[in-house]
């Protein structure tokens, strides 16, 4: 069963860099693009795709996108991918949630090879620290997807936009780190 919430509290900026490669320009709370959306008028280049990182949901500005998307001028992740994938809602949380290891009760790597039995030392650790091995597994699975996708070089891409790409990309990652620290030290975040 998927947990849309969990998957809902992805970042948007994360997923349009590392897995669409947009090249996003941050501005305060908000990063901007050309409108990577295949709804977008044909041809049009001007930057009307925002990204609010706070709220972490998209806008575009564009009648043909709005249109698209049946008169909403924007959305959460999970309609993002759905319109960037061509398929529905559910299929889009079950894209995002094999991705990024959220919203699942197993993790992608375990799901596949099944439940493996526990050593005795293994155990041990989990009855001392129940969630720290699970959370950490699931978090390095994403960071590990997350840099494999970033630091892949397109086709074509000349030097010049792929240092500007990755950058931009690991400046979004320590931001969205930053903050979910914060978070976390505030008490908005579970330990």
């Amino acid at each position: 069963m998927l947990n849309f919430e969990a998957i809902k509290q992805i970042p948007l900026a994360d997923v349009a860099t590392g897995r669409y490669h947009l090249q996003l320009t941050h501005k305060g709370d908000y990063a901007t693009c050309t409108c990577p959306l295949p709804t977008h008028k044909q041809g049009d280049r001007s930057r009307c795709f925002s990204i609010n990182l706070k709220g972490n949901y998209w806008r575009c500005f564009s009648e043909a996108c709005n249109e698209n998307n049946g008169g909403k001028k924007g959305g959460d992740i999970i309609n993002f991918v759905a319109l960037m994938e061509g398929c529905g809602p559910k299929d889009a949380a079950e894209r995002l949630s094999g991705w990024y290891g959220v919203g699942q009760a197993k993790t992608p790597q375990r799901m596949a090879e099944g439940s493996k039995p526990k050593t005795e030392t293994e155990m041990q650790r989990t009855i001392q620290n129940p969630t720290a091995s699970s959370d950490s597994v699931k978090y390095m699975q994403g960071i590990d997807g997350w840099f494999d996708e970033l630091f892949k070089r397109r086709e074509k891409e000349v030097d010049v936009d792929y240092w500007k790409r990755t950058r931009n990309g690991v400046k979004t990652k320590l931001i969205e780190s930053f903050r979910n620290g914060k978070r976390q030290a505030q008490g908005l975040l579970p330990q």
